[in-house]
């Protein structure tokens, strides 16, 4: 009787799933609320983000051209006040410039992605000391 072997052989198919890492190129990482708020008023300071807007987060995203990417802020941001050491919670997170409301954008054909803008808001409450309140927001980048 014969012996019968058989081999079975594997097909592997590559498939590059986002060869190229994300660099982040920054043009301004602070953010900030450049008027002096009195306290004890409940104001709410708003940085929007948008284009001429100064004092907003906004950095580019260089990548894989085409891909899809997604940008987040970690919950509990904090700034700072800019003669104590008096934190003031960030109540909320505006994406804007080129991306959507959710954060979401796209790697144009030439690897960079269209300049991307991170605001916030805060409230200035009954025992939040005046003054300016200033920081830097951490965020990630990833591919969707």
């Amino acid at each position: 009787m014969p012996l019968k072997v058989t081999f079975y052989l594997g097909l592997f198919l590559f498939t590059p799933q986002s060869c190229l890492a994300l660099t982040i190129v920054p043009e301004n990482m602070g953010i900030s609320f450049p008027g002096t708020y009195l306290s004890g008023r409940g104001q709410n300071a708003v940085s929007s983000p948008a284009h001429n807007q100064l004092y907003v987060v906004r950095f580019y995203v260089e990548g894989e051209p085409g891909k899809k990417i997604t940008v987040t802020v970690p919950n509990n941001q904090y700034l700072n006040h800019d003669k104590t050491s008096r934190k003031i919670k960030i109540r909320r997170i505006f994406y804007g410039c080129g991306l959507s409301k959710r954060g979401r954008t796209k790697i144009n054909s030439n690897g960079r992605s269209k300049l991307l803008c991170i605001g916030a808001k805060i409230r200035i409450g009954a025992k939040i000391p005046a003054g300016n309140y200033s920081g830097t927001i951490p965020f990630e980048v990833n591919y969707r």
